[in-house]
C-alpha cells in the first residue's frame, strides 16, 4: 500500500511561520485594544460590540482575545511539530532510508493494518512511541513535548471536557521551545 507523503493541496506550517504569525496577531489586537481605549476616553464613536463598556469591560475582552490567541496558537505549533515529523516518518519509510531510526519505522509501519499504514498514531502506540526507543539524545526531550500534546487535544477536540493544567501552564514561546527542541533532536 502506498504511503503519502505529500499532497499538492497542502499547508503545513513551520514553527517560525505559526510563531510570527501569533506576534503579528498579538500586536495588532494591543494596537486595536489601545484604539478602543482612547475612543472611549475621548468620547469617541466605538464599534456596537464596545458600546457602553468601561476601560474594565474592554480589558477584559481583549485578555479574553489574547487567551483564545495563544490557545490556537499552541494548537497550531503543535499541529505543525506532528506534521514535520509524520512527514519525516513518511519519507524514511517510503525512501526506505537505511538508518537505524528508519528501520524502525518500517519494521512498525509494516505491523500496522492498512488503514493504519497510511493514517498512523502518533502519540500512544505511535510514531512517538517508536521514537522514544532509543532515537533521541535526551528522552525528557519527549516527555517535555507530550505535555503540550494534552492542551492541543483539549482545543483541538472542542473544550468539552476538564481542561487539563498544561492549558493555562505553558504558553506559545514555552510551547514552541519544546516543538523546536523534538524536531532538532531527531536524528537526519
Amino acid at each position: 500500500m502506498p504511503v503519502p507523503l505529500t499532497d499538492p493541496t497542502a499547508e503545513p506550517q513551520t514553527l517560525d511561520e505559526v510563531r510570527d504569525w501569533h506576534g503579528a496577531v498579538a500586536e495588532a489586537l494591543l494596537a486595536h485594544r489601545a484604539e478602543v481605549l482612547n475612543a472611549i476616553r475621548g468620547g469617541l464613536a466605538v464599534a456596537r460590540r464596545f458600546s457602553g463598556m468601561t476601560e474594565a469591560d474592554i480589558d477584559g475582552t481583549f485578555d479574553a482575545q489574547r487567551r483564545e490567541l495563544d490557545r490556537l496558537t499552541v494548537l497550531n505549533l503543535v499541529a505543525s511539530a506532528e506534521a514535520s515529523i509524520k512527514l519525516d516518518f513518511f519519507r524514511r519509510v517510503r525512501g526506505k532510508l537505511k538508518d537505524p531510526l528508519a528501520r524502525a519505522y518500517r519494521n512498525w509501519h509494516k505491523s500496522l493494518s492498512g488503514a493504519k499504514q497510511l493514517r498512523p498514531d502518533f502519540d500512544v502506540s505511535g510514531i512517538l512511541d517508536v521514537l522514544r526507543n532509543g532515537y533521541l539524545p535526551d528522552k525528557n526531550i519527549l516527555g517535555r513535548f507530550r505535555e503540550c500534546l494534552r492542551p492541543r487535544h483539549w482545543i483541538g477536540h472542542g473544550r468539552y471536557w476538564g481542561k487539563p493544567i498544561e492549558v493555562d501552564a505553558l504558553d506559545a514561546e514555552e510551547v514552541y521551545d519544546r516543538a523546536r527542541e523534538l524536531l532538532a533532536a531527531i536524528p537526519p
